[in-house]
């Protein structure tokens, strides 16, 4: 990536990805342990690579073993995601008998015990510690590991200082770095440095942390200068400049704005933005436009390697410094993805509309961003409309596919929230552009946005495949926290359509990376998850979600919150518990924007708990909203869902033949869609239905299926309930009595899973008689085959003589 002629973009994951092929490969020929030592010091890349690689190992025969300094960061962050597979150990320092061994092999053989035991006391038993003691000269011991380097590197050779102050300012280098090859020779024989393969660096990190810091800041600009003219690439020239400047320099800030640019084209998001926090530290005061251009291309590049408090800061600096125009305007908007309060983004947005400039593109970018903030967020559905086609009005002149792209998503996000069928032409266009050019971070994503509006009214196959296509886009081109952010998508879509195992593997990979706002998003889809499982962790996610500063700005995510104990209470059977709070957020009415949608969803399992709980006037309500959004058409989801529940309310109304009719409707259409979590409740009712207009037999098949449904769902108290509704629709067991005796003892062998033969010689008789007793086993009990028979003991529907 760094030898690239074309600074084009290229895939940041690229490394990672084959960090991890690597590793697997290695693997797949003996178990691979990978040692990091101190790895509190390891590189920003590095790291990123092995974590995105430990995060996704499964069975692999591999292992990490690290070492880290108390109080320092791990910067894999691997304890979340290894949980059970990891073991912290909290290493003491070595004994004074094993100190004594290693102090006689490296330094004196004949050293006594009482220089050991001096040597274990002042070092605690670190081993770099005593080594460096017992190599100081003189009577005078130091007492700290700070002394031990200085004085270490206070003895250095004349003659090795030049080398040892290149090596601080390069870090590890080739030899053909050093220039004086009696300096790094020095420096070798001194045992500061080491060299191995070509590589020269320090012997341990806290002599290459003392020997930067002793270098006077003079000195250590004159060493980084030196290095600059050296260097081979633009980044790690424009770096040492950097560090060689101290004042402002106008050259040596556009360098490095150039530099920033390059290295967040190769995907390096993490070091362009340290590149541009040197360009901002060295752009003249007096040059503010420079200034602003640079500090808003640090909070992009921040905002890419998903550091929003980071790019958050830069963009409040850029509004605090009172820059007026085109430059406002773009700060204004970048604040408002970071604002936890609608209200708050939405009047950020609309000063970001009222500021005057020129910029026609900008103008319609920003309108567009007031149409998202006001319609998906605050709720403001109406106006939010007008703004969002007025800013397609206004990009469809400009030439500039990228802006179209934009606003056309927000258009038809809208739209679909409206119930305005221009929604899917406007999302059609917007995938059509966004497929040839690439969007820019902040911008509204199409394929996702679309995908949203798709699983919620049931077109979940759509929606994968456009999730999937700006999966494989992000990856290419390294944006983890669009990553992060599918991941939730994905999730919600997974949730919506069944498969949750599948949910909850895209939660916790998302959950790896996400902060602030999308760890609350990603919470709240697993909490439903495992609340409509009746698993009682969810009351831990229901517990974070309820503490997050979200669920003060936004009711349905403290109304969430809510229905996760109501569902989790409803799977316990307390029912009174349950109903008020799947009511929080099955309630809501006002002003919904994106998370309309969310409402709509929890409706069918509060309807259920309501007619259960005799409160049918409530059901009849909520079912009636779900009617209003279904009449709009083209939403099959809802469709099928006010069948539900209006089956329900009816059935508990006792008009039996319409509520059969919409839950058969109903049942049809989750079929369809194949939403297995609705499905199985759909069955549920209707099984109980047929079973008061008793049709047992047709009942007993609904129940079977849902309880089967509920089981692949892991949805425990839900398939327990369907098989005591199946015990009620299925005839009373009963004693056959118009089976002989020895009948019943054939057919009790072959319901065990006997053959022929087995039977006839475990009862002393021939085949053939076993053949003529199951005929007329079959005859008498209207079986067809013995798997029939199987499946009727089994069940109690027929009772055999032990």
């Amino acid at each position: 990536l760094l030898l690239r002629d074309e600074p084009e973009r290229a895939d940041p994951l690229a490394a990672a990805r084959g960090t991890l092929g690597a590793l697997r490969a290695l693997a797949r020929r003996s178990p691979v342990v990978v040692g990091i030592d101190d790895v509190q010091w390891l590189d920003a890349a590095s790291a990123r690579a092995l974590a995105y690689a430990a995060r996704r190992l499964e069975e692999e025969p591999i292992g990490f073993v690290l070492s880290r300094r108390d109080g320092h960061h791990d910067p894999l962050e691997l304890a979340d995601p290894l949980r059970d597979r990891s073991l912290e150990l909290h290493l003491a320092g070595l004994s004074a008998g094993a100190l004594g061994h290693l102090l006689r092999a490296r330094v004196d053989q004949q050293m006594s015990r009482r220089i050991v035991l001096r040597m274990h006391e002042r070092s605690g038993g670190n081993p770099f510690f005593a080594l460096e003691l017992a190599r100081a000269p003189g009577e005078v011991l130091p007492t700290s590991l700070r002394e031990v380097v200085e004085r270490r590197l206070e003895a250095l050779p004349q003659a090795a200082v030049s080398a040892v102050e290149l090596a601080a300012v390069l870090g590890p280098a080739r030899v053909v770095d050093f220039p004086d090859e009696a300096a790094l020779d020095s420096a070798l024989t001194a045992g500061v440095l080491i060299e191995r393969e070509g590589e020269v660096r320090f012997a341990h990190p806290l002599l290459a942390a003392g020997a930067y810091e002793r270098l006077p800041t003079g000195r250590r600009r004159a060493v980084h200068r030196r290095a600059a003219e050296r260097a081979s690439g633009i980044e790690e020239r424009a770096r040492h400049l950097a560090l060689a400047t101290g004042e402002p320099d106008r050259e040596v800030a556009a360098l490095l704005d150039e530099a920033a640019h390059a290295a967040y084209l190769r995907g390096a998001s993490e070091f362009a933005s340290e590149l541009a926090a040197h360009a901002r530290r060295l752009t003249p005061a007096e040059d503010m436009e420079a200034m602003v251009e640079r500090t808003l291309a640090e909070a992009e590049y921040l905002y890419v390697a998903a550091d929003e408090p980071g790019a958050r800061a830069c963009v409040d600096e850029v509004l605090a410094s009172g820059v007026r125009g085109a430059a406002r305007a773009r700060a204004l908007s970048h604040r408002a993805l970071h604002a936890s309060d609608p209200e708050e983004a939405v009047a950020l947005c609309e000063e970001a509309v009222a500021e005057h400039h020129v910029d026609a593109r900008l103008a319609a970018r920003a309108l567009s961003t007031l149409a998202w903030q006001r319609g998906a967020w605050l709720g403001d559905i109406e106006p939010a409309l007008l703004e969002a086609v007025a800013a397609v009005d206004l990009a469809e002149p400009l030439g500039d596919e990228g802006t179209l792209t934009t606003v056309l998503t927000a258009a038809g996000l809208i739209c679909a929230l409206a119930g305005d069928p221009r929604g899917e032409h406007f999302f059609v266009r917007a995938v059509e552009i966004g497929d040839r050019i690439r969007t820019l971070p902040g911008d509204r994503e199409p394929r996702s946005a679309f995908a949203h509006q798709l699983w919620w009214r049931g077109d979940f196959a759509r929606a994968e495949e456009l999730l999937e296509c700006e999966r494989e886009e992000a990856q290419r081109h390294g944006d983890e926290g669009a990553l992060m952010r599918l991941g939730v998508f994905r999730g919600e879509l997974e949730l919506r359509r069944g498969r949750w195992d599948e949910a909850e593997r895209r939660l916790e990979e998302a959950l790896e990376d996400a902060r602030d706002y999308w760890r609350i998003a990603a919470l709240e889809v697993r909490a439903l998850v495992r609340g409509r499982r009746g698993d009682p962790s969810a009351l831990a996610d229901a517990a974070e979600i309820a503490a997050s500063p979200f669920a003060v700005g936004v009711p349905v995510i403290a109304a969430t919150a809510d229905y996760t104990v109501g569902l989790v209470a409803l799977g316990a059977g307390d029912l009174g518990r349950a109903t008020d709070r799947l009511l929080a957020l099955a309630g809501l009415t006002e002003r919904l924007g994106a998370y309309g949608e969310r409402v709509l969803a929890a409706i069918p399992d509060a309807v259920l708990a309501l007619v259960e709980a005799g409160r049918v006037e409530e059901a009849d309500r909520l079912t009636a909203r779900l009617e209003a959004r279904a009449a709009k058409g083209d939403h099959p989801w809802a469709s099928a869902a006010s069948g539900l529940c209006r089956g329900s309310v009816l059935l508990a109304a006792g008009d039996l033949d319409t509520s059969l009719a919409r839950l058969a409707e109903s049942r049809g259409g989750f079929e369809t869609i194949g939403a297995q979590w609705e499905l199985a409740l759909a069955l549920l009712v209707e099984g109980n239905a047929l079973r008061r207009a008793g049709t047992r037999t047709e009942a007993a098949a609904a129940l079977e299926r849902a309880a089967s449904i509920f089981g692949e769902l892991r949805a425990e108290p839900w398939r327990r309930r369907a098989l005591d509704e199946l015990r009620r629709a299925r005839p009373r067991p009963r004693r056959d009595d118009s089976l002989t005796a020895a009948e019943s003892r054939v057919a009790a062998l072959v319901a065990a899973g006997r053959t022929n033969r087995e039977v006839a010689a475990e009862l002393f008789t021939t085949v053939a008689t076993v053949e003529a007793h199951l005929t007329r086993i079959y005859r008498k009990l209207e079986l067809r085959s013995r798997t029939e028979l199987a499946r009727a003991v089994a069940d109690g529907r027929v009772e055999l003589d032990s």
